[in-house]
């Protein structure tokens, strides 16, 4: 079977291709279709005056113009669901095959008896804020306050009798 790129790199078969289109095609066509007797519809009823003339337009052509509108919609959005669904397998279906080449690697590895190498060790979020305060606020470099007094920033004497 002859095989064709659509734009991705991935080979795909000529005839998948073309039932591609013809499904997304076939949504507008209808929708289309469904257009044009609406607009046939409005243009009946547009140039009558009375009523009861008006209304075999609106039951022929824009109810069945409506229908035809709403299953061009639903046929586009199948076509759209459809295509995310295969997408979404040649995801999982690529993942599977990462997630058994890791596998493999690592059993590799360990048969061999070497280490794999291993990402730096990192703190976590609770082991990072536990460090002291960096803060000069204080006298003495543990972050207490000093022993007899209260808290003052470095370098600042004790208040003295004011004048």
């Amino acid at each position: 079977m002859d095989e064709q790129t659509a734009g991705t790199g991935n080979p795909r078969p000529t005839a998948r291709l073309v039932v591609d289109v013809v499904r997304a095609l076939r949504g507008w066509v209808v929708a289309a279709a469904g257009g044009v007797l609406l607009l046939g519809c409005y243009l009946g009823v547009s140039k009558e005056t009375d009523v009861a003339l008006q209304l075999p337009y609106v039951v022929s052509g824009g109810f069945g113009g409506l229908a035809l509108v709403l299953i061009g919609s639903a046929l586009l959005v199948a076509d759209r669901f459809e295509a995310a669904q295969a997408a979404q397998a040649r995801t999982v279906g690529q993942v599977d095959d990462l997630h058994s080449l890791i596998i493999a690697a690592a059993t590799v590895g360990e048969q061999v008896g070497g280490e794999l190498p291993t990402a730096p060790a990192q703190a976590t979020y609770q082991q990072q804020s536990a460090a002291p305060p960096q803060n000069s606020y204080y006298n003495n470099a543990a972050g207490d306050t000093p022993p007899g007094g209260s808290a003052r920033p470095a370098g600042v004497s004790a208040p003295g009798p004011r004048a």
